[in-house]
Formats: C-alpha cells, sequence, structure tokens
C-alpha cells in the first residue's frame, strides 16, 4: 500500500486515509449494521459469498483505483472474486451484537498465484493477494498521544471513528507461518501470517483462529474489546502489479 505525499500535513492526511480504510472505516459512507441476508442463526455470523449482498460494504480512498469485487465461482465453490490491477480497496461487513464478543473466526481463500516481489514485512512492498480484517472496539483513551492524534484527525475528517485496533490475517510469500508484523502507518494494525510460501496455491485454503488469542499475542498487555467488523482485502497498489483470489464461507463464532 503506496502513500506518495509531501510535506507533514500532507504526510498526516495520507497515513490517516490510509489507516482508516484498513482499519475498516469508509470515508464516504458508514458501514451497515447487519442486514436480513446476514443474520446470524444462534451464535454464529455468516455473511454471504456476494460482495453485493446488503451485509458488505466497498471501503475505497477517493484516490486509489478500487480492487475490484464480484460474485464468482471456482472448484463449484461460490466466492467472493477479487481482481486488483494496481488498486486498492476492500469490503467490509459490520458484526451484529450477538456476535461482537465471538471468538473463533474461519474462512476460505484460493488464490492462483502471490503477488510477486511483495513482502509484508518490508515498508514500500506490502501488497497482499490475501487479507481477512478483523477491526476491535477499545478505549481509545488508553493510547498515547501519537495514535489518539490520528484517530481524532480522521474523526475531524470523515466524521467517522477509527477501530481502537485491527489485525490482517495474510497469505506471505517470505515471512515464516505466525510471523506478526506491524503497519507502517499505526501501531493499531498488525498483520499475522497464516499461510507462508507458495504451496496450495490454486487450491482452496481453510483456517480457523481464535481471535482473541490473537489479538493478546499481537498487542500484549491489553485485552481484546468488541468485534465491530470483517473485512477482506486484496491489493496491488504498492507494486502496481496484478493478483486476483476468492474468498468463501467467513463465520464468526
Amino acid at each position: 500500500m503506496k502513500f506518495l505525499c509531501s510535506g507533514s500535513w500532507s504526510i498526516r492526511l495520507c497515513a490517516c486515509a490510509l489507516v482508516m480504510a484498513l482499519a475498516g472505516c469508509s470515508q464516504v459512507a458508514r458501514i451497515p449494521d447487519a442486514s436480513p441476508s446476514s443474520a446470524p442463526s444462534g451464535s454464529i455470523f455468516a455473511p454471504v459469498n456476494d460482495p453485493k449482498d446488503a451485509a458488505w460494504q466497498l471501503v475505497n480512498i477517493r484516490f486509489k483505483t478500487p480492487t475490484v469485487y464480484s460474485a464468482g465461482v471456482v472448484d463449484t465453490v461460490p466466492c467472493i472474486r477479487a481482481q486488483a490491477d494496481g488498486a486498492w480497496s476492500l469490503v467490509v461487513a459490520a458484526v451484529p451484537p450477538a456476535q461482537k464478543n465471538a471468538t473463533e473466526l474461519s474462512w476460505r481463500w484460493n488464490v492462483p498465484a502471490l503477488v510477486k516481489d511483495a513482502d509484508n514485512i518490508a515498508v514500500g512492498k506490502d501488497d497482499a493477494a490475501v487479507r481477512v480484517v478483523v477491526a476491535f472496539k477499545g478505549d481509545r483513551s488508553t493510547l498515547d498521544a501519537a495514535e489518539r492524534a490520528t484517530m481524532n484527525l480522521a474523526k475531524m475528517l470523515s466524521g467517522a471513528e477509527l477501530p481502537f485496533a485491527a489485525l490482517q490475517y495474510i497469505w506471505e510469500g517470505k515471512a515464516p507461518k505466525e510471523t506478526i508484523a506491524v503497519n507502517a502507518n499505526t501501531s493499531r494494525i498488525k498483520k499475522i501470517v497464516v499461510k507462508s510460501g507458495p504451496e496450495g496455491l490454486n487450491f482452496w485454503q481453510s483456517f480457523t483462529r481464535d481471535v482473541r488469542a490473537d489479538f493478546r499475542r499481537a498487542f500484549p498487555n491489553e485485552e481484546p474489546g468488541e468485534i465491530e467488523s470483517i473485512g477482506l482485502m486484496t491489493d496491488t497498489d504498492t507494486l502496481g502489479g496484478k493478483t486476483e483470489a476468492c474468498y468463501a464461507d467467513i463465520l464468526l463464532r
């Protein structure tokens, strides 16, 4: 995810906009409440595999080319297809109140190829074919002055508040599995490598994570709050390449 900005004020604005979208907030639209089509069954939240469903909201930054999200089918599995060509955006689903204290997140993804030369540990190379993003609520007064200033600026510019913290589950080409990396623009977003290397490309890969245990590992000495939203993100804006992927069967319980 590349930012081309100059001057201290411009840099702060750009960083703020990037943080907002990465964490699951839109500058131009509020993430909708859970819709009837994504209504939970018992203690489960399972938004449908169609980005045009009311459960999903597209989040983009105005000066970015958006990733294209559409309904697809791969190996008979209905899925949310993402296609990026020098692009950046994500789709986000608000979590219903009944699931805001859920613990377990599962999903599947299918990736034909990783993004060439991408490296989510290195600054300036952090494109990814797939990311699953979990946004948490929390007490902003516990954050340091710099993080609070970023959040306050974001609210002033957009009218929307940033989530307190976010996890991104990623498929990384180089870093080992379970590596935790910090977002270059804010320490409140952490990337967790759940798949590493090329093995498994072009096949459906299934994952189940204890998001609260992962939060505690990513944010030591903190307890996770309520889950605000789940997002899907495929991006190639940093290196300008092309990639595609399919996501399916997102389930929070």
